[in-house]
This record gives structure tokens, sequence and C-alpha cells, in this order.
């Protein structure tokens, strides 16, 4: 219309007017306002209108009739056909629009789904146990003068107490580990080397683990009893028909009964135990007895309480502060506080807590992760639904006649609405099904790269499927929502004489909904660019050793342990073998690395912490560490010597190796503070410091190191680490197990290479790079898609404007640039909110890593400069072809 009638007159007389006259009034005020502002001008017109408004207010034209379409009427058969009818003909009138729908949808589906189900896996760890919303691990948070730390294990008196005095718990099980050793099969001499773990007959009561074969109620029970996975079972049998035959450990001659067989843990668990024997097994160990008699402080049980119903975990928690206080006090300086973690927090919460001595634990995840690809799941379907709508709503003018004559003919924006939505649930329904079959195509090299076992199929947890359900309705209400309202609420009139049916408010909204899509697109893309370089920064970064071509070879027996210099001569003469050192623990160790408490004779300050390596002679030659100060070991003349690393050496404020004396007195395997073995203090001489090297992840600034010699009181020797050249790796291996079962013919070679064990600090980092790149790769396809619907869109409502432009002498350049040049703005636009959010997030991130990269200037050129150049590759292709186009044809055109 050439006047436009004061907007907030009609908003108010529409709502207020009974349906079926509205459009009859509206269309009378409309052309008396036409008339008017051509005869009297537009102020004089608009001055009347709010008084012809007025006159038409009246019970007559307010009162509604009854709906002669009741809604049973709107979703009947015959209605339900007529709309599938119309849905097809228009989806396969306009193939292009239709396969640009679906590609968009169908993308955004499949990456929603396979996200999905990764966090459906992450969330419902350790849920298969009937009882898991009542199971709680039991911690304590032990603070000191030097340490505050929160362990996943405690005592024994605590796990034995607590069912007997504390009334809310039902029961409780524990569970603890102690070393690795040879199981064998006597029959067959098969064996395997895993951790030796013991559980009370309690423990498969309160969980449910799935019994292959063998009683569950009673297989903890007896003495000289065991427990093993299928894996354990076929691997020593061949079957998992074993109940009732024995087992042997090397470090007792006892033979064990198996009295269970239990089917491997599922992905989703946190347990990873391969055995258990029954814990009353030492009840005949007078040390053992002894010891748990009195234990009220140690962290040597992994503890988990069964709540009776509707019992509060906090109060659970008071109640066993109060149990140890009543039987316990601690050193003066150290306070404890227990605290119940539900089980089905242990994966994702757990972070910060040390596990103690407990073979629970397939990693640890992370609940930061989960929400931002949470977040990144949804944004990548909502930007499939905005696609949509923006596909949609650009074909819109080639529909007007069609809405025109059918609300012509009687049709109610009911109808065209209920229309317009099941063309859009219709068009999600075929883009799920196909998102359906790519899952599965793609599900088996995905399970492959994180290690899981996710599924989408009839097997698979309802919960999976009501989700998916819900999120693929919604999604089409969604897609469809938008177009429904918008093209619905126009008046026959208006559509019938085709005119804009878009007023600015909608190009707007579809202008920020495109500035959304690209944000997204581009925050994406710099995330991925910063999580790329971080993750090649710590797998390049000098860790202050040379960490490439190192052989770790465990120690898995006593035999081999006493003999460690003699095979160590022998891996020695390998010509393949540059050198080789014996170790305590490795850098990148998996195993917890002992701290220990230590400080300058004769001072009195508080003693300081610091980790400890027990190592050789060799140990600075085989890894390249460099020695700034003092001397090396010299042999086994050194058993009482130390050398400290730059950090612990400024700790201790020594600048010079010169025999200072220090006194280690205590050490901690990952959990409180203990006595050494030999009960007496550690006196030690510092003969060397050596440059700082990273022993832990690059999350981790460099800490105090000790490095003690080999035959040091406060741990023992359990690696043979050799630098090799690479050649021939196969013979290699076979010459040191041949100098490994020289001294023991039943040790079994286990054994990897540094740098690989090293990398696995990044590997859940790898995998969210690659989720991420895949993730970003198509929330910019799918917003491509929409900037091409609004691309053709304008084009569309311009054909004329450009024909004109062209018989005056506009060239395709002039044109292809006046099309794109808007667009280009929205991209520029979206760069310019997506970088400060970008800058935000990924430098939250990398807080997450003590060594870390900068976030430089030219991440975001190149993430918003590709962006612009792909969106321009979209658009180019709309504005050349409008460009190109006959101007004689799109002149002519009514």
């Amino acid at each position: 219309m050439k006047y436009q009638p004061p907007a907030w007159i009609d908003k108010w007389l529409s709502r207020l007017l009974a349906p079926h006259l509205r459009e009859e009034v509206m269309g009378d005020l409309h052309e008396r306002y036409q008339r008017r502002s051509q005869r009297l001008g537009e102020t004089n017109a608009r001055q009347r209108y709010w008084r012809d408004a007025l006159t038409y207010v009246r019970w007559s034209n307010i009162k509604r009739k009854p709906n002669p379409y009741p809604t049973t009427y709107l979703y009947s058969p015959t209605m339900l056909r007529n709309y599938l009818k119309i849905a097809f003909r228009t989806l396969t009138r306009h193939k292009l629009y239709t396969a640009l729908n679906v590609a968009g949808l169908t993308f955004g589906i499949t990456c929603f789904l396979i996200i999905g189900l990764y966090l459906f896996d992450e969330l419902t760890f350790d849920q298969q146990h009937r009882n898991a919303s009542r199971i709680y691990r039991v911690l304590e948070h032990k603070k000191t003068k030097t340490d505050d730390l929160t362990v996943a294990a405690v005592s024994y008196k605590l796990a034995e107490e607590s069912k007997k005095s504390i009334p809310e718990v039902e029961t409780t099980a524990r569970m603890t580990s102690f070393g690795r050793d040879n199981l064998s099969n006597p029959e067959t001499k098969n064996k395997t080397h895993l951790t030796i773990n013991l559980a009370d007959e309690n423990f498969m009561k309160v969980f449910d683990f799935e019994v292959i074969s063998g009683e569950k109620q009673t297989a903890l029970k007896e003495p000289n009893s065991i427990i093993i996975v299928e894996e354990i079972a076929k691997k020593l049998f061949n079957s998992t028909d074993v109940v009732g035959k024995t087992l042997r450990f090397d470090f007792t001659e006892k033979p064990f009964k198996i009295t269970a067989v239990i089917k491997n843990h599922p992905s989703n668990s946190s347990f990873d135990f391969e055995s258990l024997l029954s814990e009353s097994t030492f009840n005949d160990d007078a040390e053992f007895q002894k010891s748990n008699a009195s234990d009220w402080s140690s962290h040597d049980y992994t503890v988990y309480a069964l709540l009776k119903e509707n019992t509060h975990p906090q109060a659970v928690g008071t109640k066993m502060n109060a149990l140890v206080a009543a039987n316990y006090k601690p050193e003066v300086g150290t306070t404890t506080d227990y605290s119940l973690q539900p089980l089905t927090d242990m994966r994702l919460h757990s972070d910060h807590i040390a596990r103690g001595s407990t073979s629970v634990g397939s990693g640890k995840g992370s609940i930061l992760y989960i929400k931002i690809f949470g977040v990144v799941a949804l944004f990548v379907l909502l930007i499939a639904c905005i696609n949509y709508m923006n596909l949609t709503t650009a074909r819109a003018s080639n529909r007007s006649k069609e809405i025109g004559v059918r609300k012509a003919n009687g049709a109610f924006r009911s109808h065209l609405i209920n229309q317009f939505l099941f063309e859009s649930l219709l068009v999600t329904l075929l883009s799920f099904a196909l998102s359906i079959g790519f899952v599965n195509l793609f599900l088996p090299s995905f399970n492959a790269f994180t290690e899981k076992q996710l599924s989408l199929g009839f097997h698979s947890d309802y919960r999976i499927w009501l989700y998916t359900i819900a999120a693929v309705v919604l999604t089409g209400l969604i897609s469809g929502s938008y177009p429904a309202f918008l093209l619905s609420r126009f008046s026959p009139l208006a559509l019938l004489k085709s005119l804009k049916l878009q007023n600015k408010g909608d190009l707007s909204l579809r202008k920020g909904l495109v500035v959304f899509q690209f944000t997204i697109s581009v925050v994406m893309i710099i995330g991925t660019i910063v999580l790329f370089r971080q993750i090649q920064y710590v797998s390049n970064k000098d860790l202050g050793f040379t960490k490439e071509l190192l052989l770790v070879v465990d120690i898995n027996s006593g035999d081999v342990r006493k003999n460690a210099q003699t095979i160590k001569n022998e891996i020695s003469k390998i010509a393949t073998v540059k050198n080789t050192s014996v170790m305590s623990r490795v850098p990148g160790e998996w195993k917890n690395i002992p701290t220990v408490k230590i400080r300058p004779e004769g001072n009195s300050d508080e003693h300081k912490i610091s980790y400890l390596l027990g190592v050789d002679e060799d140990f600075a030659t085989t890894f390249e560490v460099k020695v700034v100060n003092g001397r090396n070991f010299m042999g086994a003349n050194d058993s009482t010597s130390i050398i400290l690393n730059e950090t612990a050496a400024n700790m201790l404020n020594i600048k010079e190796a010169v025999g200072q004396l220090v006194e280690i007195p205590e050490r901690s395997m990952g959990g409180s503070y203990s006595l050494l073995n030999s009960r007496e203090t550690f006196r030690a001489r510092v003969i060397g410091i050596v440059k700082d090297f990273h022993f832990q992840s690059l999350r981790e600034r460099i800490a105090p190191m000790v490095l003690a010699y080999q035959n040091n009181p406060v741990h023992s020797i359990d690696y043979f680490t050799s630098r090799v050249t690479g050649n021939d790796i196969p013979t290699t291996l076979a010459k040191i197990n041949d100098a490994l079962t020289k001294i023991d013919p039943a040790h079994l070679l286990e054994y990897h290479f540094l740098d690989e064990q090293l990398a696995r600090f990044y590997a859940d980092d790898h995998r969210r790079e690659t989720m991420l790149i895949w993730a970003a790769l198509a929330t910019i396809f799918i917003a491509c898609l929409g900037l091409f619907g609004l691309a053709t869109y304008t084009a569309e409502q311009r054909i004329k404007e450009i024909g004109v432009r062209k018989v005056l002498g506009a060239s395709v350049v002039n044109l292809t640039a006046l099309l794109s040049k808007d667009f280009l703005k929205l991209v520029l636009i979206a760069n310019g909110i997506a970088f400060p959010l970008a800058w935000w997030a990924t430098g939250l991130w990398l807080q997450e890593f003590a060594y870390h990269i900068t976030i430089e200037w030219w991440i975001f050129l190149v993430a918003g400069g590709s962006a612009m150049f792909i969106a321009l590759l979209t658009i180019s292709y709309q504005a050349i072809k409008a460009a190109l186009a006959d101007p004689v044809k799109s002149l002519k055109t009514e």
C-alpha cells in the first residue's frame, strides 16, 4: 500500500473484532484511508482514521460466532489426508528447495543424534546398577599445614562400623588393591598380568554386575574365592564355564577357586577390575587383621554406602564425622571431613579427587565438556531450524496466490497454520529417517574413535528414543512455526494482488537469524583452531627430556626386581639399545607418583611437599636430562644421595648442590602421609640439581621433584627404560624378553613407548578437537544453506529493480556487488559479535593448562575471513544468476 494507516490502531482493532468480520472491516477502513490520503493528505487521513475505527466498536462486530470447524475437524482423517496431499504436491513441485531443506535438517539432526548419544552415554555412567540412586562413595577431605586433598578412599573401621552405628546406612561395600601380579591357570599354564583387587562379601550384593555363571550373593563369602570377568576366563580357559576351577597368583601358594564369572564391564561403567579376591582370604593373616582392627585413619579402601530410602547423604556424612571423631584423634593441625559422593557423579565430578588405592576409574570425564557439547548439539539443531525458516520464507512469494485463493474460499488461519506445520513435520520426519541411516553408518567409526559402544536401534535404551522423538517433533514445530504464522496472517486481497508480503520487521528477523547462524559458526571455527593449536603445542613442546624412542618395560615379579642390575646389563648389550635406566616411575606415569615431606636438616620450618622418583646413574643419560649443578649418581655408594630439580632446589632455597643434608620422614601414594617402610627418617645428601623437566600433563605446572637412588627407602624400582635406535623393534623386544625370562621364566613382557603414553594425556582433547571440527563444518554448511535461502528471497523481491538497472546499463559485476554487499554486512556483524565471545570462551578453556598458547590476532582473521569467503561463494551463485537474467522477462512478469 502507498499510504500506511497507524499500526497501533490496526493491531488494537484486529484483536477486538470478531474473526469472521475482521478482514471486511479492516478492508473498508484501509480503502477509506487510501482515498482520504490522496484527496486530503495523509496527516488529515490519520486524524480521522481513529474516529472511523471507533465507529466499528459495537457489540455486533465484537461478538464471536461459534467455530464451525472444531478442533476434532481440523485433525480428522480427511483433513490430515488433505494436509498430506497438499504437502506432497508442494514439496515435489519445488524440488530444489525441498532438497535444501532436507539436506540442512538431515545434517543438523545427524550431528545432534551422534553428539546426543555420546552425551547420554557420559551422563548415564554407572546407572546400570539397580540401586544406583542410593549408592554413594565415601570421600575424605583432609587438611594439614602442608596439604589439602580430597581422597576417594577411607579406613577399614569407618566402612565396618558405619553399617552398624548409622541407622540410615543399609550396608557398606569396600574394595582395595595392592600391586599387580601374574594370574595363571595351573592346568594349561595360560597366564595374564593384572591388578590384585580385594572386596568384601557385600560388594556383589550392593552392585549389580551381570553374572554369567556362579552364585552372585555368596561369590565373595568364602576364603580363597575369586571372581573374574569373561575376558579373563576366555584368556585363561577359552571358556566362561569355569566356576569351580582354580587359579593361582604368583604372590602366594594358595589356589583360588572361581566362584563367579561376570560380563565384561560396559563402556559406561567406572569399574574396570578384571578380578576380585574375597577379603576373607586374609582372615588368617595376623598382620592384616591387626592393621584393620585399629584402622580409623588410612586411605586403604574405596568404600561405598548403600543408603536406605529417603535418606539425606549430608546427614550420613555428618554422622560419619562424629563416628570417626569418637574413635580417633588426628594430629594437631590436621582436620578431616567426610562426605558422600553419588555413584552416578563419579565419572563427571572427580576432577580434583585422588582415588587412593582403588582400581575404580576407567578415566575421568568432565562436566564442562558435557555442557559445551550439549550447547553445540543444540546450536547445530537450532541452526538447521533457522535454515528451514529462511528457505521457506524465501519462496513465500511463490505461494502467495495459493494462500490467497484458499483464504478467499473460506480457509481459516488455523487451517493454513496446520498445513505449514504439517509440511514442516513431514520434511523433518523425512530428514530424521535419513539421519538414522547416516548415524548407523558413522557409529562404528565413531565408537572406535571414542572407545565407546554407542548404538541407535531397536535395542537402544528407551530413553534415547523418547528424547530423540521429542527433539524431532520440537524441531519440526520450531522450523515451521515462523513461516506458518507469517504466511497465514495476510489478507486475501494483499495476497491475490501479489503485494509485498514481508514488512521490515520480518526481514530484520531473518537477517538476525543469519547473523546468529554465522556468529555460532565463527565461534566454533575459532574454538577449533585454538584447540588444534593447543594440542599441537602440548604434543611438540620441549619437555626437558627427549621422549622419542624411549621403551618402557614393566617389572612384574620379585625375582626380576632383585636381579635388575643383571637384567639391565644384558639389555645394554643389545645392539639396538643405546642406554638403559632402572626407575620406580616414569614421566607421564599413569600410576601414582609418590610424594614426600622434605626439609633441610635442622630446619624447624614446616616440611615441604615434593614428588620422588627412584632412578639409577643412567637416568640422566637415557632421558637426556641436563645436570646443571653438582654431579650425577655414580653407583650404589650414592644410596643416601638425592638430586633435585630446579623447582625443588628453589623451594628448599638451595642454590648449589654441595652435599646439604635433608630429611624425608613420610611419603604418600595419593592419600594421607605415612612413615617410610624403614620407619626411620630418610637422611639424604643433595649432590646435584637437574634442569626442570615435565613429568606430568602440561595442565600442571612443573612441581618439585626429588631423584633418589634406586635402592631408596621410599619407593622400589618398577621399570626398565631403554633408549633404542628404532631399528627392528620386534627383535629388540624379543631380546629384552629373553633377558627377563632367563631370571624369571614366568615373567610376562609388558611394555610401551613413552611418547605414546604421554600422548594419552591429551587423547580426550584430540577426540574433542575432531568432534568440534565436524560440528563446525556442519554448522557452516547449514548456515550457508540459510544464506542461500535469504539470497534467493532477496533476488526474487528485487527482480524488477534488477531488470530496470540492467536496462539502464548496470553490468553483471555491479548487480552482483549490489546483491552481495548486504549479506556480507551480515557476516561482518556476525564476526563482530563472535570475536569477543570466542576470545572469552577459548581463554577460559586454556586456563585448564598451566602451559598454553596465546590467542593471536590472526586466528580471528582466518576464522572471519573463512566465513566471509564461504558466504561470498554461497551468495555469488544466486547473485550472478539474477544479474544474468533477461530483463525483458523480469519486467513483464506480473
